[in-house]
């Protein structure tokens, strides 16, 4: 039987199904972290960086990138889309975060979106201890999770539930609780900078609404980073955290 880890890995190796209908949050994420992010830092880190839709829009031709990703397939269209001239700044890692080889406080900037979805809650302490020892001492972390006690949330966990009986191969994902991950990050000597709430379009909405009214929908109801409407509706947790000296 193939377990839930392996899942992941092969679903991601076949990216369309994820780039295809979920561009209008991937497109939230990036917004959000360059409303977050303060300047050019000189080392970037993007944790399961995907097509690198967050993190390339943070290269200025002078700072580094390192892209890291379990799918062989995400990280060559990654590379794919930085401008040629600026590749010789991009390190590409093929492994997952935990096993990878990277130099212990050599990032100014860690981004982790739509990462510990995957991760098991009792294992995010590790984790996020694991970020902390590569963020340089200042340095900044961008991460993401799913609040799962909310109500929203355990409406599509249930959903997902019954897709998952239906469908039993189907990839499963993890939800813990956001106010665990903030309490951790903050155990560890990080201060919340800002924080981003919202709410993507319920299963069965989402697929009478097309990606351009789903986007519309979520920047009427939540606003932004900086203009945060509503966050108590929001299960989707964008945190930016400083790392004190």
């Amino acid at each position: 039987m193939i377990d839930n880890a392996s899942r992941i890995k092969q679903a991601f190796e076949q990216p369309q199904w994820y780039l295809q209908k979920t561009a209008y949050n991937i497109t939230i994420r990036v917004e959000t972290v360059r409303e977050f992010v303060a300047g050019c830092p000189e080392a970037v880190l993007d944790i399961g960086c995907g097509d690198g839709s967050l993190s390339r829009g943070l290269l200025n031709g002078h700072n580094r990138l390192t892209l890291l990703d379990q799918s062989q397939t995400m990280l060559g269209l990654a590379r794919s889309r930085i401008p040629e001239g600026w590749c010789g700044r991009i390190q590409s890692v093929n492994a997952n975060f935990m096993e990878a080889e990277l130099e212990r406080q050599s990032f100014d900037l860690i981004l982790c979106v739509g990462v510990l979805a995957y991760v098991e809650v009792e294992r995010r302490r590790d984790f996020i201890e694991r970020i902390k020892s590569l963020l340089k001492p200042g340095g900044s972390l961008i991460i993401e999770c799913t609040d799962g006690p909310h109500f929203i949330s355990r409406f599509v966990v249930f959903y997902n539930t019954l897709r998952h009986w239906m469908k039993p191969n189907r990839m499963r994902t993890i939800v813990g609780s956001s106010a665990q991950v903030v309490a951790v990050c903050e155990d560890m000597g990080f201060e919340l900078a800002g924080s981003f709430r919202y709410c993507l379009p319920l299963a069965p909405m989402r697929k009478l609404m097309s990606q351009k009214v789903s986007y519309k929908a979520v920047r009427f109801l939540f606003g932004t980073a900086i203009r945060n409407r509503n966050a108590f509706l929001g299960n989707e947790c964008i945190y930016n955290f400083k790392l004190r000296h």
